[in-house]
């Protein structure tokens, strides 16, 4: 029994559970980098990995290991490393493929009440500036302008967006098919005015000179090779234009995701309405969206309050002297 081959195993298991591609290609790294670890330590057989071996190896990502940037693993990564690698070890011992895992069993945790991490959106001003901060009098500007709009108007994910096929896009209807989403499930969204727009004149207008292949099947093209954007295209393209923009936030296409799931709330959407078109398993996921309505709330009480007390004159009520 190889490392290579169990861990080809353990990804097909993870696919066949639905897991996304982003998830399963993030647990192939964490488990890669300890399997070269054990294996600079002569350890080439998951059976010969001990309680030993695997405690050395948080130690080493505690206080040895760096990223690229020379910096060392951010607590959330350290416990990713830890959680990828006793699942794995547990799926083994689940197979029987080894007799007990190494790894240690965390005792059970007490439910400790954390503070509430909100998604950062964008106001309705922001998306705007952000929006006409991409200029649509070249063919990739076009290009760029229709994904932006589609990612606010739909709130799909970046991988959906990519993923997007021409045969996908019912401009007729407002309506978009996301194939194979977080979950492995088909869904059908409507897409807003403007986005119709402006994907319908890149359809039309930029797409046909960008495809190399009569063939090719995907709506959002490369503006080099003619063929499908990647992942990483649409990241970079979303963090240029944002930084054009003036709008002084980090901005990812997942903040626009969380900027139309905002705003749909705001304007009383029906909660079950947005989990379906985010497509959330659980409606506990999409609530997360009304403690942030409710904090957006709370804030602008307190600046409304701060600037009230701004305008009101000072009272003294302490003796006047004489």
């Amino acid at each position: 029994m190889t490392f290579k081959g169990c861990l080809t195993d353990y990804l097909t298991h993870l696919a066949a559970r639905g897991y996304n591609q982003g998830t399963v290609k993030w647990y192939r790294l964490k488990l890669q980098r300890l399997f070269d670890y054990l294996e600079s330590q002569e350890i080439r057989d998951p059976k010969e990995v001990t309680p030993e071996h695997l405690h050395r190896y948080r130690l080493y990502l505690k206080d040895e290991y760096r990223t690229p940037r020379g910096q060392p693993l951010a607590e959330e990564t350290y416990k990713d490393h830890v959680a990828i690698f006793t699942a794995f070890f547990g799926w083994l011992e689940g197979t029987g493929q080894i007799l007990i895992t190494p790894a240690p069993k965390e005792p059970p945790k007490r439910n400790k009440l954390k503070p509430l991490k909100l998604p950062r959106v964008l106001t309705e001003e922001e998306v705007v500036q952000v929006l006409e901060a991409c200029p649509v009098n070249t063919p990739v500007g076009l290009r760029n302008r229709a994904i932006l709009e589609v990612l606010y108007s739909t709130g799909i994910r970046r991988a959906e967006v990519v993923n997007l096929n021409v045969d996908d896009f019912y401009p007729e209807r407002g309506e978009m098919l996301i194939r194979l989403g977080k979950g492995q499930k088909d869904r059908m969204v409507p897409v807003g005015e403007y986005a119709v727009k402006y994907a319908e004149a890149y359809l039309k207008l930029i797409r046909p000179w960008l495809a190399k292949s009569p063939n090719e099947k995907a709506l959002f093209l490369n503006s080099v090779t003619g063929e499908r954007l990647s992942p990483a295209s649409v990241e970079a393209l979303v963090k240029s234009i944002a930084e054009k923009s003036g709008v002084n936030k980090p901005i990812s296409p997942h903040t626009f995701r969380h900027s139309m799931a905002t705003h749909l709330l705001r304007n009383n959407a029906d909660l079950r309405h947005i989990q379906a078109i985010l497509g959330h398993a659980s409606v506990a996921t999409t609530e997360i969206y009304t403690h942030l309505t409710v904090e957006n709330l709370r804030q602008a009480g307190k600046k409304a309050r701060h600037q009230d007390q701004q305008k009101r004159p000072r009272k003294d009520f302490g003796p006047k002297g004489s």
